[in-house]
């Protein structure tokens, strides 16, 4: 057992210095229908809210609820979901309202969680679980995103990060190994889709 709790500690504290030593995210990009590694993967909170000491990688999953029978998503690269409730009328309906003076958005476009707390040397992977293509896009701030189409960009400024940014199609995942420190990520297509990733040691907070 001394053995064994010894090797874990040598194995994080390796984890630690290759985190330590990056200064961007790590990024990599999988293909949909294929996974890298087999293993479940468990979120960075438990159910209850406590930290997650398993010393597991976090998920987010990028989801949305587009209606595969509905023919407006066509033009626009169709829905790839087998069952979705949303239809691209509703969609539609939901970018603004009278009371915002920017974007609002659908609410099933989402990243889940958009909020994770992990530690150095754990991965973090992404997958797109919707129907339509997103990005997971790290930026400085929040902003617009790439599609020029002012009723996904209503009230913002594009985030310098966006044109550069990479798609994920449906099914397709990537995973980031993060430097300590606080990180937002966005969709550059669906900007109200936000996420933001706390990576530190226990009991520290970092402001950023």
């Amino acid at each position: 057992m001394r053995t064994s709790h010894a090797s874990w500690t040598v194995l994080l504290l390796v984890g630690v210095a290759a985190a330590c030593a990056k200064d961007s995210a790590q990024q990599q990009i999988v293909a949909p229908g294929s996974r890298s590694g087999g293993a479940p993967i468990a979120a960075s909170r438990s159910a209850n809210g406590d930290d997650d000491d398993s010393g597991e990688n976090a998920v987010v999953a990028i989801r949305d609820d587009c209606d595969p029978s509905d023919p407006g998503w066509a033009p626009s690269g169709g829905c790839l979901l087998r069952h979705g409730d949303v239809s691209f009328a509703e969609f539609g309906a939901l970018l603004s309202s009278p009371l915002s003076l920017s974007v609002v958005g659908h609410p099933a476009w989402r990243n889940d969680p958009s909020y994770v707390e992990t530690f150095p040397g754990r991965t973090v992977r992404v997958r797109n679980e919707g129907g339509r293509t997103h990005t997971f896009t790290e930026v400085a701030q929040f902003g617009g995103g790439k599609i020029p189409n002012p009723a996904l960009n209503k009230g913002l400024v594009t985030a310098p990060e966006c044109p550069s940014s990479v798609d994920i199609p449906p099914g397709g995942s990537m995973s980031l190994t993060l430097a300590a420190g606080n990180h937002r990520f966005q969709c550059c297509i669906h900007p109200w889709m936000r996420a933001f990733i706390k990576v530190g040691s226990h009991g520290e907070h970092e402001d950023g």
